[in-house]
C-alpha cells in the first residue's frame, strides 16, 4: 500500500501543494498563512537586528571618559536658560563620588568587581550623558509648558549644554 503513513490517505509527497492554481483547502490556506507569517517575523527580526547593528556602527559611539563629567551636587541644579555644567571630571572623581552618582541614577551596584575600571567608567559617563539629556528634556518641556500653556512673559530659552 503506498499510503502508509499519511494521515489523509494522500501520499506524502502531495499534503501541502504551494504551486497548484486550485483553491487551497481552509488547512492549506491556514497552514500557508502561518508560514507566511512565521517567514515574515522572522525576516522583520532579522532586517531589525541588521538596522541595529549599522547604526550602531556608523551614526552612535561611545562618550569619551576623558571628557565626560559628572555633577557634585545631586539632583544637579536645573535653572531656566543655559544648562549648569556638571563640575567633576570623570577621571578625576574618586570612587565615593562616582558611587553617589551611579546610586543617583538607580545603579546600586557601582563597582561592579567582574568588570575592569575602565568598562565600569563607560558606564559612568553613558549614564552622566542620559542625566544630562534628562535635565535638557526637562527643563524644555516646562519652558514649553510656560511659554505655549501659561503664556508667561520673558522666559530664558533652554539652551543645551556644551558637549563631551
Amino acid at each position: 500500500d503506498n499510503n502508509i503513513g499519511t494521515m489523509t490517505n494522500r501520499p506524502i509527497t502531495s499534503a501541502v501543494d504551494f504551486t497548484s492554481s486550485r483553491a487551497p483547502s481552509i488547512d492549506e490556506f491556514a497552514l500557508k498563512v502561518v508560514f507566511m507569517l512565521i517567514v515574515w517575523a522572522c525576516l522583520l527580526a532579522f532586517v531589525n537586528k541588521l538596522c541595529q547593528a549599522v547604526a550602531r556602527k556608523f551614526w552612535s559611539y561611545p562618550v569619551p571618559i576623558t571628557s565626560a563629567s559628572i555633577p557634585s551636587k545631586l539632583p544637579h541644579p536645573n535653572p531656566q536658560g543655559s544648562a549648569v555644567s556638571f563640575d567633576i571630571p570623570l577621571m578625576q572623581a574618586t570612587d565615593e563620588q562616582i558611587g553617589a552618582f551611579m546610586k543617583f541614577r538607580g545603579c546600586e551596584t557601582w563597582p561592579d568587581e567582574k568588570q575592569s575600571r575602565d568598562i565600569a567608567l563607560r558606564q559612568v559617563a553613558h549614564a552622566a550623558a542620559e542625566y544630562k539629556g534628562f535635565l535638557y528634556e526637562d527643563r524644555t518641556m516646562k519652558w514649553i509648558d510656560d511659554h505655549f500653556r501659561l503664556r508667561l512673559p520673558k522666559l530664558k530659552y533652554p539652551y543645551v549644554d556644551s558637549h563631551w
